[in-house]
């Protein structure tokens, strides 16, 4: 039986395609239910993906966003190449 759960690899994607489909920027608390994460788990993946460059926190006042870089947007774009070959060969990703 396949485990339900998602890698690290599969939350750090869906984190960044929210980010991504969100024109680029984010909140903390929307990313939490974009990416069905707790607010506490959440932080360790945005620090890890802060201490890579693939997304930049920025401050506007008060708020702060969560924005991805062309780091970040490179990297989907090869995770959506790889599965594409994936699927093309009928192989699961």
């Amino acid at each position: 039986m396949n485990d339900p759960r998602r890698t690290k690899m599969q939350i750090y994607i869906d984190i960044l395609r929210a980010v991504q489909k969100a024109n680029g920027k984010m909140k903390k608390t929307h990313i939490v239910y974009k990416a069905n994460l707790t607010h506490s788990r959440l932080g360790e993946y945005l620090n890890h993906l802060m201490s890579n460059e693939f997304i930049t926190e920025q401050k506007m006042g008060t708020q702060t966003f969560y924005t991805i870089t062309g780091k970040g947007e490179g990297f989907l774009n090869g995770v959506n190449k790889l599965k594409g070959i994936a699927d093309a060969f009928g192989v699961p990703l």
